[in-house]
């Protein structure tokens, strides 16, 4: 599959667009009021253990606790985790070049056993936690936090490369199931194991088929310093702290989806591409010739048409190529999608009719989940199937198409009732919960856009207006709050704004307007020029 990475920078927004034969496949956005913290370790304390519901709850530094679940916890990770006393065998550990380990911890209290919190399960029975109050640990988040619901972690704490994934607290090996040939996995096995210190686990990629001892050598060494440093800091920090937050969003994209099928990598932010030219020069010097530039006058994301498909995420209808349309509905427990027919089918048959919409349907279903970044439980409203073989038929079509994705998913038979429920992993806030926030009017009940995309907006606006337009003073109607997110601190977004852009803007708050909506106006001409300059 031909792939194409376009990568957009803003003052206040990181944008990256993922191709897929030239239409948009992935939307990831980074938005700075927002902090992605997916992958991120920190060094926590045990704040609380409630049994009821076999979790704990962690203090890592921020306003709200982590959530840590019982079967998110590896007891060979929590009892081999690094010393936190400053200098506590930290010369062997210099000399020796390994990492500090500590032994595992005594299960007994003034000569009787700690009453460790416990775990059932079907498989392994009982299984027997080893936390206490006020514990250290090293935990890394592996769902960010969204709705009511704070940042779920997990012990196995892992290093991620483009080719391997340094698990610290493991001992095994796994080989991506997508390296079919049992030759090559052999060899990469052997390469690896060969590489690795003991007690340690790692990860082969897909990305290492292929690739020779030294290319794995060579990131191994990386994940290996890295890894060093993020102990090291542990043994110094005394109080719960972000020890190694993840990866810029643009780094993360590039270590997923790089491989042969990327054509191109187009950056429009000259910051942004000195960067990924240093992380190709150090993964992969091979894809450097496919890394450009963009510095045409025309934003990047209109260049290939991606903004008008960005507008589509934000609307409730979708419509299909028949006439028919879905209708994306989102709740706190699930989010309902219902397929509507269009008019006027050309075949007489009903059932034709229906299976035509159902797997149109079916295929749009599944590029709209990963657009929109779309988590946890989905159900999906049919038309309703006669047949049997029909309602087969759009259960595979949709199962097929979800495994393009690289989130885990998990669907389901459709019922007589034409509903199918499947469910896709949640790791981070969806695209919707990126961009709005809950209506303060309706007290949540509706949701309006973040003064941040609003920005961007604008910020579009203005580097379209200053391309085409010989003047450069322009007055901007816009919502009292969005107003205030403008001119908020000395270095507000108005200053940099006008300096990026070499504008003159005079803010007239208008609370007539929506919150999503902006007037400019000309002062020269004296007269509106929104849509004529709107991208």
């Amino acid at each position: 599959m031909r792939r194409e990475i376009l990568i957009s920078e803003l003052l206040s927004e990181v944008r990256v667009a993922i191709l897929e034969e030239g239409k948009l496949a992935e939307l990831w956005i980074d938005v700075p009021d927002r902090e992605r913290r997916i992958g991120a370790i920190y060094l926590a304390k045990v704040r609380r253990i409630v049994q009821g519901i076999n979790a704990a709850f962690l203090d890592i530094g921020l306003e709200q606790d982590a959530f840590l679940h019982f079967s998110d916890v590896a007891e060979e990770a929590v009892e081999e985790q690094v010393h936190w006393e400053e200098g506590e065998e930290e010369s062997r550990a210099e000399v020796s070049g390994t990492a500090v380990r500590r032994q595992p911890r005594t299960a007994k209290t003034n000569g009787k056993p700690k009453a460790y919190p416990v775990f059932r399960t079907r498989r392994s029975g009982t299984v027997v936690i080893p936390l206490e109050l006020g514990q250290k640990l090293l935990v890394q988040v592996m769902r960010d936090a969204y709705g009511q619901k704070g940042m779920r972690v997990t012990t196995r704490v892992t290093i991620p490369g483009h080719y391997l994934i340094l698990a610290p607290f493991e001992s095994g090996i796994g080989v991506s199931q997508k390296i079919a040939n049992e030759d090559e996995r052999r060899r990469l096995r052997f390469i690896v194991r060969s590489l690795l210190p003991a007690d340690y686990g790692c990860i082969i990629r897909t990305a290492a088929q292929g690739q020779k001892a030294e290319v794995l050598q060579r990131e191994l060494r990386w994940l290996l310093e890295e890894w060093r440093r993020v102990e090291r800091q542990a043994r110094l920090g005394g109080r719960p702290q972000l020890l190694r937050p993840e990866d810029p969003i643009y780094i993360e994209a590039v270590r997923e989806f790089l491989a042969p099928d990327v054509e191109r990598i187009f950056v429009d932010s000259r910051s942004i591409y000195r960067v990924l030219r240093q992380y190709l020069s150090r993964v992969a010097p091979e894809m450097l010739s496919r890394l450009e530039l963009y510095t045409d006058k025309e934003p990047l994301f209109d260049r290939f048409g991606i903004e008008s498909e960005i507008a589509q995420l934000h609307q409730r209808r979708v419509a299909l190529p028949s006439g028919g349309s879905l209708v994306i509905d989102y709740t706190e427990a699930m989010t309902v999608i219902d397929v509507n027919t269009g008019r006027g089918m050309g075949d007489p048959s009903q059932e034709s009719n229906a299976l035509r919409t159902n797997l149109e349907a079916a295929r749009e279903i599944a590029r709209q989940v990963r657009l929109r970044d779309i988590g946890g439980i989905v159900l999906v409203d049919f038309i309703d199937l006669q047949q049997e073989k029909n309602r087969q038929l759009v259960y595979e079509e949709l199962k097929r198409e979800l495994s393009r994705d690289r989130a885990k998913t998990v669907v389901y038979p459709m019922t007589h009732l034409g509903m199918l429920p499947f469910t896709r992993q949640r790791v981070g806030r969806s695209v919707l919960e990126k961009l709005t926030e809950p209506c303060p009017t309706c007290q949540g009940s509706g949701r309006v856009y973040v003064g941040a995309v609003v920005v961007n907006s604008l910020e579009r606006w203005l580097r379209n207006f200053r391309t085409h337009a010989r003047e450069w003073r322009v007055q901007l109607h816009i919502h009292p709050h969005i107003a205030r997110v403008l001119t908020r601190g000395l270095f507000s977004h108005r200053l940099r704004l006008m300096v990026r852009y070499r504008v003159w803007l005079r803010i007239h708050p208008d609370p007539r307007l929506p919150m999503d909506q902006f007037r400019c106006i000309s002062l020269r001409r004296r007269r509106d020029i929104t849509e004529e300059y709107r991208s």
